[in-house]
């Protein structure tokens, strides 16, 4: 069983007008704990987004720019297959 700790929160009037109209008193609390889990769960994703986003930026300043087109990737792959094979 989940331990639960009793907490207190200030919510806009109308807010809670909503919660009270919509939701049963028996579920008001899980909705609350969902939408807290929910919001949590997007500020991590917010956050890892940002992370790698300087980790790009990093890399970018660390090597350049990479080719982007794929034919470009294939052309290298062919040049290190044909220098293992001795063909260049």
């Amino acid at each position: 069983m989940r331990q639960v700790t009793r907490v207190t929160i200030a919510l806009p009037n109308d807010l809670w007008e909503k919660v009270k109209r919509s939701v049963p008193a028996g579920q008001r609390s899980g909705l609350v704990a969902t939408a807290l889990e929910s919001e949590l769960r997007r500020r991590q994703r917010v956050q890892q987004v940002a992370a790698l986003q300087q980790h790009q930026k990093a890399m970018l300043k660390k090597y350049g720019t990479l080719p982007a087109s794929s034919e470009a990737i294939e052309q290298m792959r062919q040049e290190r297959d044909d220098e293992r094979h001795g063909l260049r």
